[in-house]
């Protein structure tokens, strides 16, 4: 099939009210498709999502590693990374997460305390 075959079918789909929903992973928020998404997230998932969140690719594809590896504190500790869960970041949005990450923020609330002191 053509782009606009692909296009065509799925307006047909809607018109006979089926629903085009497709996931953002992995905090499983779902995202409501209209017929002309559908070639874009079938070739670039990823891509397709980032667009709509406003970002970057890179930074849509950090999100989700960041989410699917336990959302891992960023110090680093004589042992090694800090492997504490960030806090706040129970089903962080990939625009908060760029937000906090060009901040620095992403750390556990011990590792956090001393930025969040006047003067630190």
């Amino acid at each position: 099939m053509t782009d606009q075959e692909i296009v065509q079918f799925a307006k047909k789909l809607v018109d006979a009210g089926v629903q085009l929903n497709a996931v953002y992973e992995p905090i499983g928020c779902q995202f409501g498709l209209r017929p002309s998404d559908l070639v874009p997230w079938l070739k670039d998932r990823d891509g397709f999502f980032a667009s709509e969140c406003g970002l970057d690719k890179p930074e849509y594809v950090a999100w989700k590693d960041f989410m699917a590896h336990g959302r891992p504190c960023g110090a680093q500790t004589r042992s090694g990374p800090c492997r504490r869960p960030v806090k706040g970041s129970a089903g962080l949005s990939p625009q908060e997460f760029a937000r906090r990450h060009a901040e620095g923020t992403l750390l556990c609330s011990r590792h956090l305390k001393p930025l969040e002191r006047p003067g630190a």
